[in-house]
């Protein structure tokens, strides 16, 4: 403000001395003899134009260009308000396509491109053992004690591992995420506690045990209360359910390394003992910072020097160590473990893609609308021009106009993305295993907003304002400006929506072609029944049922009661079921089979109980099931999959061969169909089936699945009623249904299946849009042209089917241009694809005839409203 009132000032001043002057030098001619009114007229005849003295003086201030500017805003305000249906199509065509783009990128920022909450993240690696299948975890924990002592290019290092437990303070067992963490995890990554202390290397001795809690956790048990420091609790499964004391909460910001995830509890790594002295368990991930300046690369070359030594110490097999275990890698760890960015930086790439030409075709329709509407004002540009306006001073004020057109898109679309995003995050974060997106609406998706905006406003206005600028004086004046739009304004248009069309096709193309994925994905056979089976995790705690024998028993009382349950048909208990993101694999030895790889003698091992086979629908195809009297104490059997009876038997019947399983016997008694267990996109791999009642492990973690007569969620409330009633030592896990778990397991396919979906409907829309203001455009323009047709004896069946004719030539056109673009995008994303080709012909056909019904649909009432054109009254318009 001081700046203006300096500004006001100085120009009153200059006012006040051209005053004084002038009075001055009429006082010094009055003295000369002339009257008072001669003395006036001569100082002011003397001086000259006081207006454009004044102006001058107001150039040389150096702000008229903000004058001119406020001008232009106001004038651009009034233009929007003055056409509000104008505007409002702008602004809302403009909000859907920036809205996409800019929840979408939100979504890419989060998933993708944020760093850690961290002290200074660029500094943080992980250290990986590797080989030619990929990247895995870090080595045994020997040798990771050993990179802590014998490297110098670390400033520290850090041990953590991620897991899902079930504590107990006071009441009921409670699930939870938790993370077991080196002493120096903390200190490495430089996090602040947000009440209380975290975890220290000495924490380590303490008796009992410390843990810390996360924000979020804290808020949610216990409101945020100081009084949470201090509360003790057990976690089953270490240490046989010792008691634990909550010392601190970590800051908000911070919720771990594995992004999509909130580590609610951590505790010290140490005291898992037996573990951290196993010289050949790979369980964990390592995180170091590298010291400053130290080259990545000379890091890497020191620490795999010692992995090697420790691997020459500690030998594995020798395929397994050049396949998975070859050389030791660092790799970036400033925006964390990269799980989650493996699994969906395609789809949301593909989705990127996507939005932005959902944009593209929003902004073709805005450039459409601003061409009629420039066409429109040609008579006011005209004049404006001959009164003696510049050019570059109209080109401004379009601009400006342009501009806040595209900046109250801009802002709207901004609130449709906060919309989308809330839909989004949900998507994601239902199921269960929710995966927990932390969007920020920090610089980075505002720039990307204001920047798309102002791209966008250069780019697809520019064309409109370039057109108003040439208009010609004379032309506009006498015939009202409708001969701008007939000398090529009308075919710019229908090249535009003809590029629209094409556009639409990509969409509606990859649409289909993702749509039919998810469906191939349903409708191929998985080997078992997805429909009516409801799902339940249950564990036993060790401290309540320390011997297998107690949970054999309660397994034995179990399933006879849910059995029983009104409108249950089957159930059963397993480790493991369909797509549950589970895997075990063990060493298996046939006789008569022999290979030197020590992949061909694998075998993935899954512990169920008798009627497991039964309630998923898992055909038997020869032998027997389990029974009641597979137990401890008799022989160990077991049931394979077709696909490990093919490789380890070949022709040979397997029923009542003796393999052995970890140095174990078992005799296999069946064989069953293979079950698509892991992957739906792969093969089924090879299987082994042991019972439940012959546990060769704990077995406290199982899966009761239920296969029921109707809907299985009607029955879910019965059947946890129903473990409830087992004691309040059993702890229920997550519950859902079989459909819903493939649906988890299915949502990158069904995240970019239904997006690519729906903005493929909304490009199809605009591009609709696009087509019928076109042709309206072009009717009402030629009015008197079709009233002097039909005068001339032209029928309206001809009248309307020119108009057609033209819609027909602006599809096949865009149809033309979109088909072969169409395929060639197609196979960027073919990765993404199962049981189609990005040159499927059935989905161009689909997406070729959806567009050009509804184009068809959107020409017509053009076609028609010009077939109705009543000639006299177009003639006397005219």
């Amino acid at each position: 403000m001081a700046m203006f009132w300096r500004r006001k000032r100085s120009v009153n001043d200059f006012q006040e001395e051209i005053r004084a002057h002038l009075e001055l030098e009429a006082e010094a001619l009055k003295q000369e003899g002339l009257s008072e009114r001669e003395a006036r007229l001569a100082a002011k005849k003397a001086f000259g134009n006081v207006l454009g003295a004044e102006e001058r003086f107001y150039e040389k201030n150096r702000l008229r260009w903000l004058d001119e500017f406020s001008q232009d805003l106001r004038h651009g305000l009034r233009m929007m308000r003055k056409a509000p249906g104008f505007t409002a199509a702008v602004v809302a065509t403009l909000a859907l396509g920036m809205g996409a783009n800019t929840a979408i990128f939100s979504l890419i920022d989060a998933v993708l491109l944020r760093s850690l909450p961290v002290q200074a993240p660029e500094q943080l690696v992980f250290l990986a053992a590797a080989g030619p299948k990929g990247r895995g975890p870090a080595p045994p924990y020997p040798c990771f004690e050993r990179f802590r002592t014998q490297t110098a290019s670390y400033s520290g290092m850090a041990a953590f591992t991620n897991t899902d437990v079930g504590i107990r303070f006071d009441g009921p067992i409670e699930q939870v995420d938790a993370a077991r963490v080196s002493g120096d995890y903390f200190r490495l990554l430089g996090i602040k506690p947000a009440a209380g202390r975290l975890l220290t290397p000495e924490d380590a001795r303490l008796d009992p045990p410390v843990a810390v809690i996360s924000y979020d956790f804290w808020q949610r048990r216990f409101g945020g209360s100081p009084s949470a420091i201090g509360h003790t609790f057990k976690w089953d499964g270490v240490m046989g359910g010792q008691l634990f004391t909550i010392v601190g909460v970590t800051a908000a910001e911070f919720r771990g390394l594995l992004p999509g995830r909130t580590d609610d509890l951590t505790i010290p790594m140490s005291l898992t003992d037996e573990m951290l002295k196993d010289t050949g368990s790979w369980w964990f991930s390592a995180v170091a910072r590298l010291k400053p300046g130290v080259n990545p690369e000379v890091a890497r070359q020191e620490t795999d020097r010692i992995f090697q030594t420790f691997m020459d110490e500690f030998p594995v097999p020798a395929e397994v160590r050049r396949n998975n275990f070859h050389h030791l890698e660092l790799a970036p760890a400033s925006q964390g473990l990269d799980q989650l960015r493996r699994r969906f930086s395609k789809p949301l790439w593909a989705l990127m893609v996507v939005v932005g030409l959902v944009l593209l075709i929003a902004c073709a329709n805005i450039t459409n609308l601003l061409l009629a509407r420039s066409a429109q004002r040609a008579r006011e540009f005209a004049l404006r021009v001959a009164i003696g306006a510049g050019r570059g001073r109209l080109f401004r004020q379009l601009l400006t106009e342009t501009g806040l057109l595209f900046a109250a898109g801009a802002v709207t679309g901004l609130l449709v993305a906060l919309w989308a995003v809330r839909g989004l995050t949900s998507f994601f974060a239902g199921g269960a295993r929710p995966i927990q997106l932390e969007v920020h609406w920090d610089w980075r998706v505002l720039g990307f907003t204001v920047g798309a905006s102002l791209l966008a406003s250069l780019l697809f206005g520019a064309a409109p304002m370039l057109r108003a600028l040439r208009s010609d004086p004379n032309g506009a004046m006498k015939d009202g400006g409708r001969s701008t739009m007939s000398r090529g304004g009308g075919r710019l248009g229908q090249l535009l929506v003809a590029f629209q069309v094409a556009l639409s096709l990509i969409l509606l193309v990859g649409a289909t072609l993702f749509l039919r994925t998810l469906q191939n994905l349903h409708r191929q056979d998985m080997g078992f029944n997805v429909s009516r089976v409801a799902l339940v995790g249950v564990h036993l705690p060790h401290d309540s049922y320390p011997e297998a024998e107690n949970r054999t028993a309660l397994w034995d009382r179990l399933l006879p009661e849910v059995r029983s349950l009104p409108g249950v048909e089957a159930a059963a208990l397993s480790s493991m079921t369909p797509l549950d993101g589970n895997g075990r694999g063990v060493a298996f030895d046939a006789p008569g089979f022999q290979s030197e790889s020590r992949e061909a003698h694998s075998i993935g091992l899954i512990t169920a109980s008798d009627g497991y086979f039964r309630t998923l629908g898992i055909p038997l195809l020869r032998g027997r099931d389990f029974t009641d009297r597979d137990r401890a104490g008799t022989p160990y059997v077991g049931l394979i999959n077709e696909s490990a009876r093919k490789h380890f038997f070949g022709d040979k019947d397997p029923i009542g061969t003796d393999v052995v399983m970890n140095k174990r016997t078992v005799r296999i008694i069946g064989v069953v169909s293979d079950v698509m267990q892991e992957d739906l996109r792969k093969a089924p791999r090879r299987f082994l089936y042991i019972s439940i009642r012959q546990p060769m492990d704990m077995g406290a973690r199982q899966t009761l699945s239920v296969k029921t007569a109707g809907d299985p969620e009607l029955v879910l409330p019965a059947v946890l009623a129903r473990l409830r009633g087992l004691g309040p030592d059993v702890h229920i896990l997550r519950s859902g249904t079989l459909a819903r778990q493939m649906d988890e397991w299915l949502i990158q396919e069904r995240l970019i299946s239904t997006l690519a979906t729906a903005f493929g409907l909304l490009a199809l829309v605009l591009s609709a849009v696009g087509l019928y203001g076109v042709l309206s455009y072009s009717v009402a323009r030629k009015t008197s042209e079709i009233g002097v047709r039909m005068a001339l004896g032209a029928m309206p069946g001809q009248v309307a089917w020119s108009i057609l004719r033209r819609t027909m030539g602006v599809i096949a056109l865009g149809l033309a241009v979109g088909i072969p673009v169409s395929v060639l995008v197609s196979h960027a994303a073919e990765s993404m694809l199962f049981g189609v080709t990005p040159a499927d012909g059935v989905s161009q056909l689909i997406a070729a005839a959806l567009l050009g019904l509804v184009a068809m649909a959107a020409g017509y009432l053009p076609a028609r409203r010009a077939g109705r054109v009543d000639p006299l009254t177009a003639l006397r318009h005219e």
